[in-house]
């Protein structure tokens, strides 16, 4: 049987071809098995945590960080451990069921530094309603509750507010999303962030603002119009108090469209 060129190189690109793929897929499994135990033998040497926003400590802080991982919170002692037995997507889980977290990442790098980088909800408002209970609307309209170890720097609602403060649900009242609306805008603007301090909810469901600055009141009406009634307070400010000053009005009324209705002090 005469020797067939053709036919033998055909034979040995393929023997060629099957023998590179099997020693590329054992090499994977060697880099593969290597890397697994670099991981398992892997120790945390450093524990990086960054908390947004960065202005405060706000509700969440390193220590509280630390005793998610550990409960005495004792960073030595985890310095050192293997990063399998700290278990990241636990702690992040951990981390991310806490009601005041929004986000939460946790990863480690090739130097075994244990990264944590949390954002934490920032409110807009703290709500008291008639039951007496209290919880927060942050920025998004979620729910949240109060921390025992800080105080948010948010305008107060309370009155008629017949809602609880349960769970990380949205405003399921008209009332309370409505009081989001305003307080949305008031967030937004720095004058009236620092100017508005109360919101009180009357029992016709309208809005009593309690300013910072005048024994005066602001009957606001509801949450229709928000912006043009805070642009006609606004120039009634810049136009009117000023000139008259501050403790002049008991009251401003701006519930009614295109016009500002005042009352003096002295008037019965």
């Amino acid at each position: 049987m005469a020797f067939d060129k053709h036919k033998f190189l055909s034979k040995a690109k393929k023997i060629g071809y099957i023998t590179l793929w099997l020693l590329l897929v054992a090499g994977l499994f060697v880099s593969v098995a290597f890397i697994n135990k670099q991981e398992k033998e892997k120790t945390c040497t450093e524990i990086n945590v960054h908390i947004e926003p960065t202005e405060a400590a706000n509700f969440i802080d390193r220590e509280m960080v630390l005793k998610t991982i550990r409960k005495d919170g004792n960073e030595k002692k985890i310095i050192g451990v293997a990063i399998n037995n700290i278990g990241i997507p636990w702690l992040e889980n951990k981390l991310r069921i806490n009601p005041m977290v929004k986000t939460a990442e946790v990863y480690t790098d090739m130097n075994g530094r244990l990264n944590i980088h949390i954002q934490q909800r920032r409110p807009i408002l703290r709500v008291l309603n008639a039951f007496g209970e209290g919880f927060y609307l942050d920025e998004d309209g979620l729910k949240m509750p109060l921390s025992p170890d800080y105080t948010a720097h948010v305008p107060i609602a309370n009155g008629y507010i017949f809602e609880h403060g349960n769970g990380r649900d949205t405003a399921q009242t008209e009332t309370l999303r409505q009081l989001f609306k305003i307080a949305t805008y008031v967030d937004k603007d720095t004058f009236w962030n620092a100017q508005i301090e109360q919101i009180f909810v009357t029992a016709e469901s309208e809005f009593t603002l309690i300013p910072n600055i005048g024994d005066q009141t602001i009957d606001f009406g509801d949450a229709t119009d928000t912006e043009d009634k805070f642009n006609r307070l606004m120039l009634f400010y810049k136009e009117a108090m000023n000139r008259v000053g501050w403790e002049t009005y008991s009251s401003i009324t701006v519930k009614y469209k295109n016009q500002i209705v005042c009352k003096k002090k002295n008037n019965p």
